[in-house]
């Protein structure tokens, strides 16, 4: 029989939810802006979620949103080759269309890494978060692992609002049997 720690390790978790609203008064241009979110330490994504509820709108470039991971320390995790130490923006979320209001889930999504894990982060690493300022990925040095939100913005914005998250699970812990200690 299995123990209640390793159903309780290996469920689901959520990351916090990040809220963008293009009409919150500051000055959002037609550029590529970074959205952060942590996860612990050896986590796996498993999902993300994209909700618009109001969409942004465009008359010169597409307004996307990709959910990946940059660059950092390779963290051993032979079941994913393609989750590495190099940068990959849309590791978990490609092209998500900022445009319609609707969700977004995995399903919708060839070919992303779902179940990777992020590369580890040193905690000197900074980051530019959206729209202007610049943070550590750790403060604190609490073992942490950024997973980044791209925004690629074709016109200035001043109206729509989306939210994003992560879903996450760990590894399982090795479970004994009773004939396993006998």
């Amino acid at each position: 029989m299995d123990s209640i720690k390793t159903n309780i390790v290996n469920a689901p978790q959520m990351s916090k939810i990040d809220f963008v609203n293009f009409a919150d008064g500051l000055t959002w241009s037609a550029a590529t802006y970074q959205r952060v979110l942590f996860v612990p330490l050896d986590a796996r994504i498993s999902g993300f979620g994209v909700a618009v509820s109001d969409a942004a709108t465009t008359t010169s470039g597409a307004n996307t949103f990709e959910i990946g991971h940059a660059l950092g320390v390779l963290q051993s995790d032979t079941g994913m080759v393609n989750v590495a130490a190099a940068a990959d923006p849309n590791a978990y979320a490609t092209s998500v269309n900022l445009e319609a209001a609707g969700f977004s889930g995995p399903e919708g999504n060839a070919g992303v890494e779902i179940m990777g894990k992020p590369p580890t982060m040193t905690s000197s690493a900074t980051y530019t978060y959206a729209p202007s300022t610049t943070a550590s990925w750790s403060d604190s040095g609490e073992k942490v692992v950024p997973v980044v939100g791209t925004m690629v913005l074709g016109d200035a914005q001043t109206a729509g609002a989306f939210h994003w998250w992560v879903s996450y699970v760990f590894d399982a812990n090795i479970v004994w049997t009773q004939a396993d200690l006998a």
